[in-house]
């Protein structure tokens, strides 16, 4: 009975596997196709692969990947040091009304984001955006409150001693942070990071509402590469798979090189539950 548990459980892993992986192997396989290719079989590898696919792609995505690559990283490096400097204070200083304060940081994850849109974008464009930091300030504020309420877990663990120990030496809180937090942090941070990067990197009502065409995201780029209803062609879907491959090159080279110290933040404890 026990080797029929294992070969179902080995079966059922096998198929979850094949599943997660299938939308990669549609992508790949059918952006080296031309149009008559993808609409005789989808699934089956072409007999000619048409790698001219990919220059055309490249052509329509190369610079939003540009700007959206842009916008990420400015946004969670912003995202990352207010909301460390933030949990930091309500972990282990002591102030007056800093557990009305963290209540009140807690109550924003309740808040659906998108009743804050419309008077966002008022605010926006009553700034006169339109460029990278139409979306960059949005963000840096909307994931303030999950960034803190994960870092602000994770300090609380941290060993009292070893602060303590910092004090007693004469260092400062400044000090304290930089140089003890910090450094035993990365892992979480990491961890954050890349939590806050895939929702940003996938973001498209926000870009699309108040950036122009100068700066548009790798998203808005796939939209409108896509076509609309309005058009009686049918897109080049062969093109358009190849776009969605190289607008994911991003994502999976941060994963390969960050994917340790995701895993080690993950089962730290902040993020545990």
């Amino acid at each position: 009975m026990k080797r029929l548990g294992d070969l179902v459980n080995q079966g059922i892993l096998l198929l979850l596997g094949f599943l997660s992986l299938f939308p990669i192997y549609f992508t790949l396989v059918n952006s080296v196709k031309n149009p008559e290719q993808y609409a005789r079989n989808a699934f089956s590898l072409p007999s000619e692969f048409q790698w001219q696919n990919f220059a055309r792609a490249w052509e329509v995505v190369s610079w939003p990947i540009f700007n959206t690559v842009f916008i990420v990283v400015v946004s969670v490096v912003f995202i990352l040091a207010l909301g460390s400097l933030s949990a930091y204070a309500f972990a282990l200083l002591e102030f007056p009304g800093r557990r009305v304060l963290f209540a009140l940081v807690f109550a924003l994850l309740l808040i659906p984001s998108f009743l804050t849109l419309i008077p966002l974008y008022l605010q926006i464009k009553g700034l006169g955006l339109s460029n990278h930091f139409a979306v960059i300030l949005p963000y840096i504020a909307a994931e303030q409150a999950f960034t803190i309420f994960v870092l602000k877990a994770f300090f609380e663990g941290l060993p009292k001693e070893l602060l303590e120990a910092a004090k007693v030496d004469g260092a400062g809180e400044f000090f304290t942070f930089r140089r003890i937090v910090l450094p035993l942090s990365v892992p979480v941070l990491v961890s954050v990071g890349i939590i806050n990067v895939i929702p940003l990197w996938n973001d498209l009502l926000l870009p699309q509402l108040v950036l122009s065409r100068k700066y548009q995201t790798v998203t808005m780029a796939l939209v409108a590469f896509q076509g609309n209803a309005e058009s009686y062609t049918a897109p080049d879907f062969g093109a358009l798979m190849a776009a969605y491959a190289l607008a994911s090159v991003p994502l999976l080279i941060l994963f390969s090189f960050l994917m340790r110290s995701y895993i080690e933040g993950l089962t730290s404890g902040a993020l545990k539950g």
